[in-house]
């Protein structure tokens, strides 16, 4: 699923290179558009915060350290996911 995703994102905002402003503002604020990369900045998130737990998890050698450090790097993440979401809405609606 996310391979399909990317290459409709990746192709969607390579169009968006020779639009000015407006026109790109209204490719991104349509359905057919914010959806998908709505899907993408959660999907590209829980990614992140997966990997980045692998990492903690293989380098960080304490484990109370671990679980603290995991949770804050999740908590960083949902905010970049948040304020990406809140974005994108503002773009749309």
């Amino acid at each position: 699923m996310t391979l399909p995703l990317i290459v409709y994102c990746v192709y969607l905002l390579g169009g968006l290179a020779t639009l000015d402003y407006e026109a790109a503002r209204q490719l991104v604020a349509a359905p057919t558009t914010s959806l998908p990369l709505a899907v993408l900045i959660g999907a590209g998130i829980c990614h992140a915060a997966l990997g980045v737990q692998v990492i903690i998890e293989d380098y960080v050698p304490l484990a109370s350290g671990r679980n603290g450090l995991i949770i804050v790097v999740r908590v960083a993440l949902g905010g970049i996911a948040l304020v990406s979401l809140i974005a994108l809405a503002r773009i749309t609606f």
